[in-house]
């Protein structure tokens, strides 16, 4: 009997790409390796994708749209600055959590020699860039009359906010004294805090 090429496929087979290249990294997973996993043929996965660098495409589209969602609802409300920038970091944080594999491929395994997959996060960027330099960058530079760059402050908040996610595998073996659950309920705050004190430091100078 022949495979059918339905939408459950193609969600497996990106589930599968999402574990497997957060797992062993984008380069090291081959096609065929994929598809076993979601049980489809290779046929299957070019049929939908044409490509693992297509494949690959989708799921940063994926990471990219939600979190920029994120950023524009929780960055544009109408409160006050360090209102909505805990709203935003708590937020986001959870987005994280729930997608802690799309996050790892997105940003440890995406594979900085490929121009067209550069060009592509550098499209999503920028749109980031310009909402991070409205309601971060510019309110600071009124308050200070000291102007943050957005390339900086976006590449940092969210580096911020996904290291204990990309850390979590070897700081829960080290399991230092508060680093569980507890911890991990506090999180968005302590970013936020220290975020925020960053930047008050920072017009200080």
């Amino acid at each position: 009997m022949a495979v059918r090429n339905t939408p459950e496929s193609r969600e497996r087979i990106i589930t599968a790409a999402v574990a497997l290249f957060a797992d062993q990294g984008y380069a090291s997973t081959g096609l065929r390796e994929l598809a076993e996993m979601a049980g489809v043929n290779l046929a299957m996965v070019n049929y939908f994708f044409g490509s693992k660098k297509n494949l690959l495409l989708t799921i940063l589209e994926t990471f990219f749209s939600g979190y920029l969602a994120v950023v524009q609802e929780e960055l544009t409300r109408p409160d006050p600055f360090e209102v909505k920038l805990r709203a935003f970091v708590h937020r986001a944080v959870q987005y994280i959590a729930e997608n802690r594999d799309y996050m790892i491929v997105t940003l440890a395994e995406l594979p900085h020699d490929d121009p067209d997959i550069i060009r592509y996060k550098a499209e999503w960027a920028r749109k980031a860039m310009v909402i991070i330099d409205k309601e971060i960058c510019l309110p600071l530079a009124r308050k200070t009359g000291k102007k943050l760059s957005p390339a900086a402050v976006g590449p940092l908040i969210i580096t911020m906010m996904s290291s204990r996610f990309l850390f979590a595998p070897v700081m829960e073996r080290v399991n230092p004294p508060g680093y569980g659950e507890q911890f991990f309920n506090e999180y968005a705050d302590i970013i936020a805090t220290i975020f925020l004190n960053g930047i008050n430091g920072f017009g200080k100078q």
